[in-house]
């Protein structure tokens, strides 16, 4: 038996403790982050003495027999230079369990050598000569941990992380950048496990790429047929307001963000990619923030003269969309007041790496008048998608907001004139409108925009997704009949 820190084990010592642990005490001695730990290769001639006089060929004396050499395993003694080289310690990882006690740690080492000498038998009959048993790692606790495994899967050109717990984008950017590192200084891709130790990454593993880790279990849950839902079916897209809250929701085609309701990059890069990943095959839009203060200037505007806080929203869509390939995501540009300003913060995204190219989609948020008088000359600055906020437009063009009592509330119609030759030009081009706002269900605005061929609506709650779906279907039956 030998016992050796991982980070002193070179190229000579592949042949006892294997290229896994070899390969780790390499980045360790590059100065990877490798967790405190040493590798311990199995007592391989007392094991051979315990093994050698039960040799028989007979399935049923064979169990006899394990059962024999299991007792006699158990029974050798902790080596003293092993109890040297742990008096500092109290807790310890091997083989992902941690084990507090350090008697249950050698007998821990024990099984996991029995059950290779087990599984030897048993696959090959019994043999006086054992095959070479694995040396183990042993790591040094003194904290609670998160375990983190991740690899580089060539097909995708994407680092693939599994965590049991989520992660905040932080620590997902600096497992994608030591695992690509590693990769580099190993020249052959691997998989790689991590413990999260408080804010720190500490690599304890290391073995040969073979096959795609899974994920996630979500898509194999299967709902009882007593509990499925009967999905009623619309025309119309519904998206849900995920400004706050986590991603939840079946019946839903897309998700609108909106940037002011989250402040810190943090949040802002795992609300995206939560949710970007949650629905990963529909569009998520999120909208560059319209930050509100008294006496100051909102919405596009305001971005164009605090460069820092369009700066700040940009680096946690870039990260999501761009870093991790997540290219569901759109965005959205708030608060318009002129075709200048679009086109000024399109040269400005552009500057920062982003522009309609491919599938990143700029959407327009609607919300005063001018938007519409002018419409024309936005869509020359171009963008591809239309997003009406109806009660900023409605206390626009009626001098109160939708709060005022149920008898303004229903005063839509100059709402529905006005808009009426928007939708014009919007299908004239091919400019899909989504509408969010608390009309965008009112009767006789919903018969407007089902009639008008509105792309989709956004709701602000999963209690209003589930509802929603039904109440478009019937709108959508009822301009049927009408034009019977």
């Amino acid at each position: 038996m030998i016992i050796l820190p991982i980070k002193y084990i070179v190229e000579e010592d592949q042949a006892l403790f294997g290229s896994n642990l070899f390969n780790l005490g390499k980045l360790e001695r590059l100065d990877f982050p490798v967790l405190n730990g040493l590798a311990i290769s199995a007592p391989e001639i007392i094991l051979q003495t315990i093994v050698k006089h039960l040799e028989t060929s007979k399935s049923q004396i064979l169990e006899q027999s394990l059962e024999i050499i299991k007792k006699e395993i158990n029974k050798i003694p902790q080596p003293e230079e092993l109890i040297k080289e742990l008096k500092n310690y109290i807790s310890f990882y091997l083989n992902e369990d941690v084990v507090k006690d350090k008697e249950k740690l050698w007998q821990k080492l024990l099984q996991i050598w029995f059950e290779e000498i087990k599984n030897h038998f048993l696959k090959n009959g019994f043999s006086p000569r054992i095959n070479e048993l694995k040396a183990q790692s042993i790591f040094f606790l003194n904290d609670k941990f998160i375990l983190i495994k991740a690899f580089y899967d060539p097909k995708i050109d994407e680092v693939l992380i599994d965590s049991k717990e989520k992660l905040n984008p932080d620590i997902l950017h600096k497992v994608d950048q030591l695992v690509q590192d590693a990769n580099k200084k190993l020249l052959i891709p691997q998989i790689y496990q991590f413990l999260l130790i408080k804010h720190n990454l500490e690599l304890i593993s290391i073995s040969p790429f073979t096959q795609t880790l899974a994920l996630s279990n979500e898509e194999n849950l299967i709902i009882p047929k007593s509990e499925q839902k009967i999905l009623v079916k619309s025309a119309i897209k519904l998206f849900l307001n995920l400004s706050s809250g986590y991603a939840v929701g079946e019946n839903l085609d897309g998700i609108l963000i909106e940037g002011e309701n989250i402040l810190t990059f943090d949040e802002r890069a795992f609300k995206l990619a939560e949710s970007a990943l949650t629905f990963h095959n529909k569009p998520v839009i999120f909208k560059l923030p319209d930050v509100i203060q008294e006496k100051e200037i909102r919405g596009t505007l305001r971005l164009l003269n605090q460069k820092n806080l369009l700066k700040e929203a940009v680096e946690a869509f870039f990260f999501v969309r761009v870093k991790k390939s997540l290219f569901n995501l759109e965005l959205a540009i708030p608060f318009l007041r002129s075709s200048e300003e679009l086109m000024e913060i399109k040269r400005e995204l552009l500057s920062m790496g982003l522009s309609r190219k491919g599938s990143l989609k700029f959407w327009m948020e609607f919300k005063v008048p001018e938007n519409y008088i002018n419409l024309e000359k936005y869509i020359e600055v171009g963008f591809d998608g239309a997003i009406i906020d109806l009660d900023f437009l409605q206390e626009s063009l009626g001098g109160y907001n939708t709060e005022e009592g149920e008898f303004y509330k229903k005063q839509v119609q100059t709402l529905v004139i006005f808009l009426e030759p928007a939708f014009k030009i919007f299908h004239q081009n091919r400019i899909p409108v989504l509408v969010k706002g608390s009309l965008n269900l009112y009767p006789d605005v919903l018969e407007f925009l089902v009639e008008k061929g509105v792309w989709g609506v956004v709701v602000n709650s999963a209690l209003e997704a589930d509802s929603v779906p039904e109440h478009l279907s019937w709108a959508e039956k009822r301009m049927v009949m009408k034009r019977l």
